[in-house]
């Protein structure tokens, strides 16, 4: 029977860890009753995966940014393209390395199909996501960046430290702006990026529910699109 909603994924009643929890979230949020869990956590993990970019932006926007503020808003927006990746694999345990892996492989080259699981570490190595006037950064490369941000040298012994320049985030909210709009339509029309979605581990915090209330605002206005909630940002900064 057709429900009477906006937007409808194409297995929006594959299995979902805690649905209970989601539709709580839901009904807390004033989210249309006819969405099903799965519908609520997606929308729920696209509005947290932009308060994450925009809690980027209010770094690098600080009058500081370069260079006291840059490597933790890289560090900020890692934690994005890990829980893209989370999503996109449907990890259900606390590894990071694999999900952050293949979140920047989609970010550098979303496809409809979804991706493999896991990610060589020598395919990451060779695999370019950004160049800069000053540097090209891989996959690989930008892991190690995240894990030094986050933990600290000792987390890349016997490797040179990554490269960091003020052009690094430049270009990346037009490849996540474009790689949101890819996994959203593989969502509408794949089963298999929703089962994926569905076993993802992901939970909120204290029934936080300001990223599925934002996003479900978002896209309420005509003309709104999955990929415009994010090409609005700007992370330019100058030193």
């Amino acid at each position: 029977m057709p429900r009477n909603v906006p937007v409808s994924l194409a297995s929006p009643n594959a299995p979902v860890d805690n649905a209970d929890h989601w539709i709580e979230i839901g009904k807390l949020a004033e989210a249309n009753p006819e969405f099903t869990p799965l519908e609520l956590k997606a929308f729920y993990v696209v509005g947290l995966i932009d308060d994450i970019c925009q809690s980027v932006e209010w770094l690098l926007k600080a009058k500081d940014a370069w260079p006291d503020k840059y490597l933790p808003a890289f560090g900020v927006f890692a934690s994005a393209v890990d829980l893209l990746g989370r999503c996109l694999t449907g990890n259900t345990t606390a590894d990071v390395q694999g999900n952050l892996a293949v979140g920047f492989q989609y970010i550098a080259r979303p496809i409809s199909e979804p991706p493999a699981k896991t990610l060589p570490r020598e395919e990451a190595d060779k695999t370019i996501v950004v160049r800069t006037n000053h540097a090209v950064y891989t996959i690989g490369s930008l892991v190690d960046l995240r894990h030094y941000t986050a933990h600290g040298q000792a987390t890349v012994k016997d490797k040179p430290l990554p490269a960091v320049d003020v052009e690094i985030l430049d270009s990346f909210p037009k490849l996540i702006g474009d790689a949101m709009e890819t996994y959203w339509q593989g969502l509408k029309e794949k089963e298999e990026f929703c089962t994926r979605m569905g076993s993802a581990r992901i939970a909120t915090y204290s029934n936080r529910v300001e990223p599925l209330r934002a996003t479900l605002a978002y896209f309420s206005q005509p003309g709104n699109s999955m990929g415009s909630l994010f090409y609005r940002l700007d992370w330019q900064i100058y030193k």
